[in-house]
């Protein structure tokens, strides 16, 4: 019996990667159309074939029916969403791994600090949204302190200030 839950429980664990391993990159046609163009081999035709399909790109992005993103621009909204329990998002073109190791802390200085009954705190992070502290806390938090958060067990988020770790979530 103790094998056969081993037996069911590896199994479960395995087939969600089994099916992951599976899936294809998908790309937007505007973008394959692009990279087809390349296979021409008349010059004159392979021109023609890059003017059609950048045009094609062109009114998809002024459609609003594809948006580019640079990096700093990923990294900036990855960084706005840190501390949301969110689904991994595969907008990101990484996969969920890299998606789960790229912002597990993030640092700065409080702003816009409220004290709260009971001993409990509420604050702003530049680009990552209201947070709010769980316990009551003897730290005394002000703006413009330094600070980490940090992902914790259990999607927890822990606030380092002062050596002194304290349990936080986000609010908005």
């Amino acid at each position: 019996m103790i094998k056969l839950t081993y037996a069911i429980m590896l199994a479960a664990i395995c087939a969600p990667s089994a099916f992951a391993a599976e899936k294809e990159d998908v790309r937007p046609k505007v973008y394959t159309d692009i990279v087809a163009c390349r296979s021409v081999d008349d010059a004159a035709a392979r021109l023609q074939c890059f003017d059609t399909a950048t045009k094609a790109l062109e009114t998809a992005t002024t459609n609003r029916q594809i948006v580019m993103l640079d990096q700093g621009d990923v990294r900036k909204t990855k960084k706005s969403l840190f501390g949301f329990a969110l689904p991994n998002i595969p907008f990101f073109g990484e996969s969920a791994k890299d998606q789960a190791n790229e912002f597990k802390e993030i640092e700065g200085e409080l702003a816009n600090v409220q004290a709260l009954p009971y001993g409990m705190y509420q604050f702003t992070i530049e680009d990552a949204g209201t947070w709010q502290t769980l316990d009551g806390t003897s730290a005394f938090l002000k703006n413009g302190k330094k600070f980490k958060i940090k992902r914790a067990a259990l999607s927890s988020y822990l606030l380092v200030v002062d050596n002194k770790g304290i349990r936080v979530k986000r609010v908005s």
